[in-house]
């Protein structure tokens, strides 16, 4: 006979996890989040929260220069990885590819907008605003109806950008180049639309790098969230608790840099920068933390610091759940109630509740 904590659970796994919907209307129902750390398919090349049951499509892919028509898209690793609660990606968490574009500019103009330039697509320089609407009419051709609630520059996001471009930039100076200095710019948006007869809100956030010194641009640090407009606040957390909680290889970064030095004579001391820039940020003070947190994402609002049970870092979070529990290998629990311990209904016995970090002005 199943006992009746694992029936509850079976019971629950055929609800549909986008909902998300709290079942505390019968008494003793789980009412938490199940999410499961889930590692880039292709290459390992980091790991991610991910709600229990959610598919996944994509991942880390190459660009061949031969076939591409040159090398500019081909130097680094790029990921287009989909993570959706159901086949039709009701709720969906997505992150998009880096690509270099080339300056109308490039060969004193004689490539036409549209045209390639050693494997990038001619195209005049956009504003982070104005990319943003290229992408959303990219990602979703088919949508009718579709109004920005909300679009604006994100300073935080500015700065961290400047901050990685800066050895660089101050390598131009000195060769007397300041003139051709790395610009940067970044910026978030909401969306409504319809897509299939079903409406939706989609946030969405990118970077520009202007690398004008090499007459080429690209995106950067581009991300994606939708849900069905009806569930979009409440469902939200969803993308807190995945967008803070990737995780790089380290050996895959020191692969994939020695790769990028073979492909080819590019200077990528700016992309060592931007990750070096990006564990800082991660141990910064909690001021910063949360202005930075405050400007990156519009809708993503509320964080706590937890401290780790078994490694005892301290580690940022949604502050959507009242309780956190955690495993050694990373999975994550979280609810609203205090008396519920996952390791019972998932017979599991490796679920360390996390406490949040006392403040050193306590």
């Amino acid at each position: 006979m199943v006992p009746k904590t694992k029936s509850i659970w079976l019971t629950l796994t055929l609800v549909s996890y986008y909902t998300l919907s709290a079942v505390s209307t019968v008494a003793g129902a789980v009412s938490g989040i199940s999410f499961v750390r889930t590692h880039e398919p292709n290459e390992s090349a980091f790991s991610i929260l991910v709600p229990q049951g959610w598919r996944n499509q994509g991942g880390i892919f190459r660009v061949n220069a031969a076939q591409a028509g040159g090398p500019l898209n081909a130097m680094e690793a790029k990921c287009d990885w989909l993570l959706m609660s159901d086949a039709k990606g009701t709720v969906a968490f997505r992150i998009l590819p880096d690509i270099v574009y080339a300056h109308t500019a490039i060969g004193g103009g004689f490539f036409q907008p549209g045209s390639l330039y050693q494997g990038a697509e001619v195209r005049a320089l956009a504003d982070a605003p104005t990319h943003l609407t290229y992408l959303i009419n990219a990602l979703h051709p088919n949508v009718v109806k579709l109004n920005i609630l909300k679009i604006q520059r994100l300073p935080g996001e500015i700065e961290s950008m400047r901050r990685s471009m800066a050895y660089s930039n101050q390598l131009l100076t000195q060769i007397g180049m300041g003139a051709m200095a790395f610009q940067c710019d970044a910026a978030g948006a909401v969306y409504a639309y319809a897509e299939d007869g079903k409406a939706y809100h989609e946030v969405m956030l990118t970077g520009i790098m202007d690398m004008r010194a090499a007459m080429t641009w690209k995106n950067t640090r581009t991300m994606a969230f939708r849900a069905p407009a009806a569930d979009f606040e409440r469902l939200r957390p969803i993308m807190d608790v995945m967008r803070f909680s990737i995780q790089f290889n380290p050996q895959w970064i020191m692969k994939e840099s020695r790769g990028q030095q073979e492909r080819g004579k590019i200077v990528l001391k700016v992309f060592d920068e931007m990750r070096r820039v990006d564990r800082e940020m991660v141990s910064r003070t909690t001021i910063n933390r949360e202005e930075i947190m405050n400007d990156n994402f519009l809708v993503l609002t509320g964080h706590e610091e937890y401290v780790n049970p078994h490694t005892g870092e301290v580690e940022m979070d949604t502050d959507a759940y009242r309780y956190r529990w955690k495993t050694p290998g990373g999975d994550v629990y979280y609810t609203n109630r205090e008396d519920e311990d996952p390791n019972i209904f998932l017979q599991r016995g490796d679920y360390s509740r996390t406490l949040i970090r006392k403040r050193r002005n306590e």
